[in-house]
């Protein structure tokens, strides 16, 4: 069972990342020069104390499948300043249940501008229609996981200075799940959160609580790092 769940669990997320704009909408472009000036940064995550009860870190050898699903995507992630090990995801094995997400850098206004931009274009209907034939058709490949619908989550417009979020049903090996997602910007940092659960059931925490959760804790190293004595 915990092999097949780390199967599905892996072809899933390589197959929402190819097909979502999640990847392209961290892949702004960042100056060489500007980028260059920026300090090495640390990873903002979540952690299991984040999470109700019954999550669980995932195992290391789903770990290792996911990182890989993302291995295409490294040129692009590296752009935002973020590594395939910067994700964080937990599992409750008992429901079915997984929460993830990552945070990148922004750190110049040219890119800042251009993601907000992209959350805006994500919330227009024609572009979500276009969006989710997309992701059907690179689905295809993916033997047992099909996309049934595509919405936008409103209630997400307002996190942090710019946000956005959407929901997929998703059937996979017959089991139809959701999929919903968060992506949002705090100052100079670029955040994507999802949860997935079986449909018919509730999450046990809702995106929109991980998405605010993440965002406070990027306030919270953001606010380290600016009263730190070297930071003039």
């Amino acid at each position: 069972m915990a092999n097949k769940l780390a199967l599905t669990l892996s072809l899933l997320t390589g197959a929402i990342l190819a097909g979502t704009p999640v990847v392209t909408v961290f892949a702004a472009p960042v100056p060489p020069v500007i980028a260059q000036q920026q300090p090495a940064k640390s990873a903002v995550k979540l952690t299991l104390e984040d999470l109700p009860p019954g999550f669980q870190a995932l195992p290391p050898e789903l770990t290792a499948q996911i990182a890989a699903r993302l291995e295409p995507f490294r040129q692009q992630l590296a752009k935002a300043n973020i590594q395939p090990e910067d994700f964080f995801a937990f599992v409750n094995p008992e429901n079915f249940q997984l929460v993830m997400g990552v945070a990148g850098d922004l750190p110049n206004q040219q890119a800042q501008t251009q993601f907000d931009a992209s959350l805006q274009q994500l919330q227009n209907p024609e572009l979500q229609r276009r969006l989710l034939t997309q992701l059907q058709a690179s689905l295809k490949s993916f033997k047992g996981i099909e996309v049934v619908d595509y919405k936008s989550l409103p209630a997400l417009n307002n996190v942090a200075n710019a946000s956005t979020g959407f929901t997929l049903s998703v059937k996979m090996q017959e089991q139809p799940v959701n999929f919903d997602m968060a992506t949002f910007r705090r100052g100079q940092v670029a955040a994507f959160t999802a949860v997935m659960y079986v449909n018919g059931e509730t999450a046990q925490v809702a995106v929109k609580d991980v998405a605010t959760k993440l965002d406070n804790r990027i306030m919270q190293s953001s606010a380290a790092v600016n009263s730190s004595p070297s930071v003039k």
